[in-house]
């Protein structure tokens, strides 16, 4: 699973994991303990001067398999923004056919959530603000969704990795899960994925979901962050009645996978971008 943050990957996880035969949990260091190991096999002195390209291979593709060997289900989805970013890996170490649960959200309402919650966190000092702070910027609502949207934004960094599937033409391996599919049809939408894996479907219970991995939070100072309520519905603000007319206006349309003019893909010719999910 990769996607966007606040378009309902804990929500679609929780459910997900109602199935006995499927196991999910928080965004996991699998994918960039991969890239690591990767880079330490280019780059080290003692691994250069003495080559086992076999043995190298067989460490970086055993993290998958190591970091959940305690799991005795079937199916296991591992969660990182990057990995859309990461298909050659994929292809190179675990599965010449990935295959990889995108849930998406328009910019605008992910935005909103963000603020919503950095609102209804009052006490703390979000991660966010944070990040205004050391650099000396106002801390008003424009600036938090300016920091998200910057480069070293969380929704921008998922953005940008998400859109190098499209740029090299490797969206055969995502399946687009939008967030209002997820809350408004979400037994429809369940079928969907699973025909997207090609595994056997199985009748989730929208009524009664929870959070069973719930992560800590301390590292975002937004303490429900990952809280999934028991039944499945959409109760979130709208865009309007929470952003600026200039923030509203500045990320509109940015949607890539669903408008064929968005402007994201046109502006994203910076080769000189380092983003952590690269």
């Amino acid at each position: 699973m990769a996607g966007l943050p606040r378009a309902g990957s804990t929500l679609l996880k929780s459910i997900i994991d109602q199935n006995p035969n499927v196991h999910t949990e928080p965004v996991s260091p699998v994918m960039e303990l991969m890239y690591h190991s990767e880079q330490y096999f280019k780059h080290s002195e003692q691994y250069i001067g003495y080559p086992k390209p076999k043995n190298a291979y067989k460490i970086v593709g055993s993290y998958i398999e190591n970091y959940y060997y305690e799991i005795d289900k079937p199916i296991v989805i591992d969660h990182n923004r990057a990995w859309s970013n990461n298909i050659e890996r994929i292809k190179t170490y675990l599965d010449p056919n990935p295959k990889i649960i995108c849930p998406v959200r328009d910019i605008s309402e992910i935005l909103t959530s963000f603020i919503t919650m950095v609102h209804r966190n009052s006490d703390e000092i979000s991660f966010i603000d944070e990040e205004l702070i050391k650099g000396g910027f106002t801390v008003d609502d424009d600036n938090r969704c300016e920091y998200l949207m910057g480069d070293n934004g969380i929704v921008e960094q998922a953005l940008w990795a998400q859109s190098q599937a499209f740029i090299r033409n490797e969206t055969k391996y995502l399946l687009m899960v939008e967030y209002d599919d997820i809350v408004n049809t979400p037994q429809e939408t369940m079928d969907r994925i699973y025909n997207f894996l090609e595994i056997d479907g199985y009748k989730h219970d929208f009524n009664n979901v929870k959070n069973n991995h719930r992560e800590s939070e301390k590292q975002w100072n937004l303490k429900d962050m990952h809280y999934v309520r028991n039944k499945v519905q959409k109760i979130s603000k709208k865009p309007e009645d929470v952003l600026s007319p200039f923030i509203l206006n500045k990320y509109s349309k940015l949607e890539y996978w669903k408008y064929s003019d968005s402007t994201y893909l046109k502006n994203d010719n910076d080769d000189d971008k380092r983003h952590i999910l690269s």
